[in-house]
């Protein structure tokens, strides 16, 4: 990476480091770096977690059009039901564009990796409220052994941490982290 590009890269993750999501707090420090990385991408990022052994959660970044939660609120507040799901109707549309923006980043990340189905991160949600990114084995925190879980969780955040680096050097216009060549 260039200097100016590291500078670009550690700006994004002081900013995220200073957001707060809905329950006021920080972005957990595991997911910094997919957070920054989702944002320089132009994803709107609004929950994430890093995963925790002990609760049984799993690492995941939560995004949603920002225009989406004011139709959403707009939506439960008109009496109309009729404008209640036209509101509904493009929250859903803006969540769906957040969506088509992450997909391809996604399908070119697992065109070159090959990793077993349940390692891969996929998207979850429901486009009106939002999505989530997630590992495929999300969910197996809850029936696994706590040693299971801390090793499963542990090679959720490494997934984490590859497509990360893949996004960086996406926007940065980088192969793994190397400048490109001068012609």
């Amino acid at each position: 990476m260039t200097e100016d590009q590291k500078h670009i890269w550690e700006r994004e993750k002081r900013a995220v480091r200073q957001l707060r999501d809905g329950l006021d707090k920080p972005v957990d420090r595991r997911v910094v770096g997919v957070v920054a990385a989702l944002r320089l991408i132009g994803i709107h990022t609004d929950a994430s977690c890093g995963g925790h052994v002990d609760r049984a959660i799993s690492p995941y970044v939560a995004f949603s059009s920002p225009q989406s939660r004011g139709l959403r609120r707009r939506a439960d507040e008109d009496g109309d039901p009729r404008f209640r799901r036209r509101f509904l109707r493009r929250a859903a549309q803006q969540n769906a564009q957040e969506l088509q923006r992450l997909l391809p980043y996604l399908d070119k990340f697992y065109r070159a990796r090959a990793v077993p189905p349940r390692q891969r991160l996929i998207v979850q949600g429901f486009v009106v409220i939002g999505h989530r990114l997630t590992a495929q084995s999300a969910d197996l925190v809850h029936v696994v052994s706590k040693d299971e879980r801390h090793e499963l969780v542990d090679v959720q955040r490494q997934e984490f941490d590859a497509f990360a680096e893949f996004l960086k050097a996406k926007f940065f216009g980088t192969k793994d982290g190397t400048p490109p060549r001068a012609a």
